[in-house]
């Protein structure tokens, strides 16, 4: 029990914090101009998943790349359309896992979640819990006390469900022996090297094959559509110095901390559950509660009575107490009538969702109200932001009619007072800064920017700021001719025809291994040279990778024999051949229990992807949005 409730308060813990800062980066000033209607990425067996969701994903993710890369981070190195369909791929798995978690029948109940939440260092201040703080920090993700434990239960239930798989995965002491054995296992490696250079010389391209390929593959010589945009940008810290609070605001603010504050009162409660299901009727519950009540109002020990009869799993070893909560911690009808009582009070039955409720309140914890000395500089703050606030909004509002009504941006940036800059080049997939945002990719390959040549509304981005935009330059997507191009597609034929060459000598020489010449036999007939590489071990250093991987795929040759394959490198190919194989021994003891259990982690992470994968292939998955590919590798 410990262990589970480590876990989810760890994820308590880590969500709130994620959802605030996400939630704060990714709104922006979408409150200012909306969101002109919703798109939808995706759907999930009939449930939404909107491409605003994902691209707000999607740029949290490239934050954290970047922030991980340091000081020199390049954003044009960052793969933008992996990135959008893994992100996608992603959304899609979590939502078919929360799906999967409540069809599973994982549940949590409230008692333990209100508890949980009370415990969450993100919602304390001085280390208790802080009703003031938990409304704070909820509103600035677009929650409520209302509505954010119900999202935490079904969190938590998927995080359950997840945790479940991916610790069952284990390893048989016989897998292990013989897992051992092959990774430590040796092999007698020989390499030859056949360059497609070798064979430029007798090949000849003719101009009808120029022209055959030009014209089967035109996807190879046309170029991609580019951009590149002027825009003006603000942003909410460009208006902190202008943002002068007076007195009086300062004092309101005050005045609602301190409703807050009185707000804040904290009841510890005990509580007993009858719920109503298939099995046990309404009136069948009503009835064995109000006799529960009769024997609790006549004296008898509530706790007891909990202990005896309450069917919340969360707090009847706890003799139903609920601990200290706050207002608007359960469900409306509970929560009403646990702050309507007065201490040592107990309530009649109360109807909700899962039953019949039967409540003691035992204490009642009021918070004392806080100087306006010790708030003063935290007020300052506050007013300070919400000043900068008004007037960015201001702003934005003002050069978003000013642009709109413009024929470019530079009367609007002079009349603003803004500079113009301008990105560098980039295509669809994206570029760097600026021009890695799905919203501003979206409005630079518009109709309304490129074919009409307008001003772009403004877009409100994660960092905070606001952007409008223009097309400096456009370059469409175009078939280079093949007279520009000729020398070009004659080298690639050119390279294609000694290559298919070199891999034609390639296969004949592994055939002629696997038939039984020796390596200097077939050295002297192709005139190559082999490079041998006795006892090679899977982690054997060599300059490509591919030369283990089919090294490690070879089958065991017979005594004598040599087996043997080829591959690609580039327009040339290498020979690989094994002549020798010797056997690897189990690790000892230490040793085979960190490989078990990095097996078991491997194992638990393979069956959780064929999980995921099994759910997608049984569900209705339908991805929507017109730029996006979401499929599972």
């Amino acid at each position: 029990m410990e262990a589970f409730r480590g876990m989810v308060k760890g994820w308590l813990g880590k969500s709130i914090l994620g959802l605030i800062v996400f939630g704060l980066a990714a709104l922006g000033l979408e409150s200012y101009f909306g969101n002109g209607g919703k798109v939808i990425a995706a759907k999930v067996n009939g449930t939404e998943i909107l491409q605003r969701e994902v691209d707000q994903l999607v740029d949290r993710q490239r934050q954290q790349m970047l922030a991980q890369m340091g000081e020199k981070a390049d954003p044009a190195s960052l793969d933008m359309v992996r990135l959008r369909k893994d992100v996608l791929n992603g959304a899609i798995s979590r939502e078919l896992l929360t799906q999967q978690a409540k069809k599973a029948g994982y549940l949590i109940s409230d008692a333990t979640v209100y508890k949980l939440i009370r415990e969450v260092p993100a919602f304390q201040e001085s280390g208790k819990f802080s009703q003031a703080r938990y409304e704070q920090m909820l509103r600035q993700i677009g929650e409520s006390p209302a509505s954010y434990p119900a999202k935490a239960k079904q969190e938590l239930a998927y995080s359950l469900l997840i945790s479940g798989i991916g610790q069952s995965g284990f390893v048989t002491t016989a897998e292990l022996d013989h897992l051992s054995a092959l990774d430590t296992q040796k092999r007698d490696v020989h390499l030859a090297m056949i360059p497609g250079a070798r064979y430029l010389a007798d090949i000849t391209v003719s101009d009808e094959e120029i022209k055959k390929s030009y014209q089967a593959n035109p996807a190879r010589f046309t170029t991609q559509e580019t951009v590149a945009l002027d825009y003006i940008s603000i942003k909410r810290n460009d208006f902190i110095a202008q943002a002068v609070p007076t007195e009086e605001d300062l004092k309101a603010r005050y005045e609602e901390k301190v409703k807050n504050s009185a707000a804040n009162e904290q009841r510890q409660a005990q509580h007993i559950l009858i719920t109503v299901d298939a099995k046990t009727k309404d009136a069948d519950a009503l009835k064995k509660m109000q006799d529960i009540a009769r024997r609790a109002k006549a004296g008898e020990d509530f706790g007891k009575l909990a202990k005896e009869f309450s069917q919340d799993p969360g707090s009847v070893a706890m003799g139903g107490n609920l601990g200290l909560t706050a207002r608007g911690q359960f469900v409306p009808e509970f929560d009403k009538v646990l702050f309507s009582l007065k201490e040592g009070e107990i309530s009649e039955p109360v109807k909700t969702q899962y039953g019949y409720h039967l409540i003691k309140l035992n204490k009642i914890q009021a918070s004392a109200a806080p100087s306006y000395a010790s708030l003063k500089p935290e007020l300052e703050r506050e007013a300070k932001e919400g000043k900068a606030d008004e007037l960015y909004a201001d702003q934005v509002e003002k050069l978003d009619a000013a642009v709109y009504e413009a024929s470019d941006l530079k009367e609007p940036a002079e009349k603003f007072k803004r500079s113009i800059a301008s990105t560098e080049v980039f295509t669809r997939a994206g570029g760097a800064g600026l021009a890695a945002d799905r919203k501003v990719l979206d409005a630079a390959f518009s109709d309304d920017l490129l074919k009409d040549g307008k001003n772009s509304q403004g877009i409100a981005l994660a960092d905070g700021s606001t952007v409008w935009l223009r097309v400096k330059n456009h370059e469409p997507a175009r078939l280079k001719p093949l007279a520009e191009i000729t020398s070009n597609v004659r080298n690639n034929l050119l390279i294609e025809k000694a290559g298919a060459k070199a891999k034609a000598v390639a296969e004949a020489v592994a055939k002629s291994l696997a038939e039984g010449k020796t390596l200097a036999e077939v050295a002297a007939s192709e005139k190559l040279t082999w490079q041998d590489m006795p006892d090679s071990t899977r982690r054997t250093p060599v300059p490509l990778p591919e030369i283990l991987k089919v090294a490690y795929r070879l089958p065991r040759p017979a005594p004598g024999k040599l087996s043997a394959d080829s591959f690609a490198a580039g327009p040339s190919y290498v020979v690989v051949a094994v002549s020798k194989v010797t056997d690897g021994a189990s690790l000892p003891g230490a040793d085979a229990a960190q490989m078990r259990n990095v097996l078991s982690e491997n194992r638990s992470q393979q069956e959780f992807q064929d999980y995921v994968r099994s759910l997608r292939e049984s569900g209705k998955v339908v991805v929507l949005a017109k730029d996006n590919v979401a499929t599972e590798e």
